[in-house]
């Protein structure tokens, strides 16, 4: 009988014997590997074959590199992120909060090996981490895995057009705002201010400055994280503004509201300090925060939410969206406010009607102090607006 010959294909390194398919190659300073792909489909074929000749790429000393091994390079990729001030401390323990969160959702993720990540498990794993997780958190994994993959095809632990591929299964959730922001549980004007008292009290016996970064976050609107990069020589008087020189979309500027003007200058007088020093002298409050909340029997309010009680005055003393979007950082011209806010709140009653939270001397602004003032449509909130005297 005959010896079957192998017989080539169209598709180089494809042959064919008895029928059935395989692939003959010989990597850069290795020995020719014959592999059955065990299958007649010719399709079938050309998709194994494509898989095994992207894993025949790997450098033989790091075929076995596994998710575990790329941790540490990662680290090390992050604290030199925080040399450059790229990103900040909180944000690095914010991401090993959420490599923990990974490896709670992925079974043997440490051992699992690279070569094995495909667009269909990934795309399996951020099932099951959406199911467990919010949408924004399961985003912030989904970010830890690609800078990880990223590593891996930068140190050759990976071909590119492998990770290319599988990062299809990776992608992005969608966030529902209707889901939380849409639905914030607020205190009322009146508590807002009853909360500051409480606050100040609390800091006051524990002899720490936090009612002033309380303060700064409810009359300027800053995340926490930004509030705590603001310097001293930020603060422009002359022009009326006041510099965000580390924010979530870059850098911005805000009006220094009457109510954040009086506190800097407070916070000036009684702490003397230097051009290059930190405007406020606290870089958290949370738990201070966490227990006026619960001993007023309020909702639980973190740092976050002082942002959206300033944005949501802001909008029910008349501020239009874009403007109030670029108050807060925002590069989109209001859609995210528009999101979180616009939908949330009932129908805007008149500005004039609204505006009675400022006081002026010792009584509260009314609608015959505006006469002769621009009309709602135009007035220039930024230097109206109080976000304490009237809350």
């Amino acid at each position: 009988m005959q010896k079957q010959a192998w017989q080539a294909t169209k598709i180089p390194n494809l042959f064919t014997l008895n029928g059935f398919y395989y692939i003959r190659v010989k990597p850069q300073g290795q020995k020719q590997i014959r592999e059955a792909l065990r299958t007649r489909s010719f399709n079938d074929a050309r998709e194994r074959m494509r898989r095994r000749m992207l894993e025949l790429e790997v450098p033989p000393a790091l075929a076995s590199g596994t998710w575990g091994g790329v941790v540490e390079p990662w680290r090390v990729w992050l604290d030199g992120e925080k040399v450059k001030k790229a990103i900040g401390g909180s944000t690095i323990d914010y991401k090993l909060e959420l490599l923990d969160a990974i490896r709670k959702t992925w079974p043997d993720w440490d051992r699992f090996k690279l070569v094995g990540v495909t667009e269909k498990r990934l795309g399996a794993w951020l099932v099951a981490h959406r199911e467990k997780y919010s949408a924004t958190r399961t985003n912030g994994a989904v970010t830890v895995l690609r800078e990880m993959l990223a590593l891996a095809v930068k140190d050759r632990v990976l071909p590119r057009e492998q990770v290319d591929e599988a990062l299809h299964g990776l992608k992005f959730v969608s966030v529902d705002y209707d889901y939380k922001r849409m639905t914030l549980e607020l205190p009322e004007p009146a508590q807002v201010s009853q909360l500051r008292d409480e606050i100040y009290h609390r800091c006051t016996l524990r002899g720490t400055l936090g009612g002033y970064l309380f303060d700064g976050l409810l009359f300027s609107g800053m995340r926490i994280d930004s509030a705590g990069h603001v310097l001293r020589e930020d603060v422009h008087r002359d022009q009326g503004v006041l510099f965000v020189r580390k924010a979530k979309y870059g850098t911005y500027t805000l009006p220094l509201f009457p109510d954040l003007l009086e506190l800097i200058g407070r916070i000036e007088k009684e702490i003397p300090g230097g051009a290059k020093d930190r405007l406020f002298p606290t870089k958290s409050l949370q738990t201070v925060l966490t227990a006026a909340c619960k001993h007023m029997k309020l909702a639980h309010l973190s740092h976050h939410d002082i942002r959206h009680i300033f944005a949501t005055r802001c909008i029910e003393a008349g501020v239009d969206i874009p403007t109030l979007a670029s108050w807060m950082g925002h590069k989109d011209g209001g859609r995210t406010c528009m999101q979180i806010y616009g939908l949330s709140l009932p129908e805007i009653p008149s500005a004039w009607d609204l505006l009675s939270f400022q006081q002026v001397g010792d009584r509260l602004l009314t609608k015959d102090d505006l006469v002769g003032q621009q009309s709602p449509g135009t007035l220039d909130l930024g230097t109206t607006v109080s976000f304490r005297s009237g809350i």
